[in-house]
This record gives C-alpha cells, sequence and structure tokens, in this order.
C-alpha cells in the first residue's frame, strides 16, 4: 500500500511540475515565418515624401524570403514595380530581423526589424536605419498576414 501511494505522489508531483512547462510560451524561430505572406506597409521617406507599398513573398522557413514583389508608391504619383529577396532571422522571443536586396533600388538594400505574432500568421514590422554609410533615413512601419 505504501508503494502504491509513493509512486502516486511521485506520479502527481511530476505531472503538476509539467505543467509549467507544457504551458509555457514556445520559442520561436525561422520555422514559424514559412509559406506565402501578403504585406503592406506606409510612413516616411526623409522627413517629408510619404511612401506606401502592398505586395508579397514567400518564406521557406529557414531564413530566406524569395520571389518577393511589391508596388511601391512615392510622393503619391510615382508607382515603381519593385522585385525582392531577403534573408531573416527570428529570435526565441519572437522578434526578428530581415536584409534585403531591392530591385530596382538605389541603394538596393533595405532592413527591417519585426515580430511575429499569431503563431506565425502575421508579423509587425519597422525599417531601421541602413548599413550604408550616408544612406537616408526612412520611417515605415507595417503589418504581413498569410496567405490562405
Amino acid at each position: 500500500m505504501k508503494k502504491s501511494v509513493c509512486a502516486f505522489l511521485v506520479f502527481v508531483a511530476c505531472f503538476v511540475c509539467a505543467i509549467p512547462v507544457a504551458l509555457a510560451d514556445p520559442l520561436f524561430s525561422e520555422r514559424d515565418v514559412q509559406g506565402p505572406y501578403g504585406f503592406a506597409f506606409d510612413g516616411f521617406m526623409g522627413t517629408t515624401t510619404p511612401i506606401a507599398s502592398v505586395g508579397r513573398f514567400t518564406s521557406d522557413g529557414r531564413g530566406n524570403l524569395e520571389d518577393g514583389v511589391r508596388t511601391l508608391v512615392v510622393g503619391g504619383g510615382i508607382a515603381l514595380q519593385q522585385t525582392f529577396n531577403c534573408t531573416y532571422s527570428v529570435n526565441g522571443d519572437g522578434t526578428g530581423h530581415a536584409d534585403c536586396v531591392i530591385t530596382p533600388q538605389t541603394p538596393s538594400d533595405e532592413h527591417f526589424d519585426f515580430v511575429v505574432v499569431s503563431k506565425g500568421d502575421e508579423a509587425y514590422f519597422t525599417a531601421v536605419p541602413a548599413t550604408v554609410p550616408g544612406a537616408g533615413t526612412t520611417t515605415i512601419r507595417g503589418q504581413a498576414k498569410r496567405q490562405r
């Protein structure tokens, strides 16, 4: 009888200790950003020129955004059709960073910080300063959603 009670108490203790681990927030990774996404962003190039964009990309879940296309509207009148590819990383807390190459555009690089939400179905992002000396300032914010 004592063995049964001890075994039961050990089982209950293990079960109770496992509950917080099972309920803890899962760690995020590049795998959480996988598949086709649509996105939109808006903001300013410099301090006064409005910009807006809509487009799509496919993520491979291994740190690459491929087949990106977007329409970028600058100053309310110029609409540019652009393509892009990016590499990205995702931290365990769901935040991440992407480095992109845009064609046609000079300079061709753009950089974004983001946070993954809704189990990878959405992400909020913002442009971050370029690493190129003398690059201009762009302030944007946007949202990406997985296409289904």
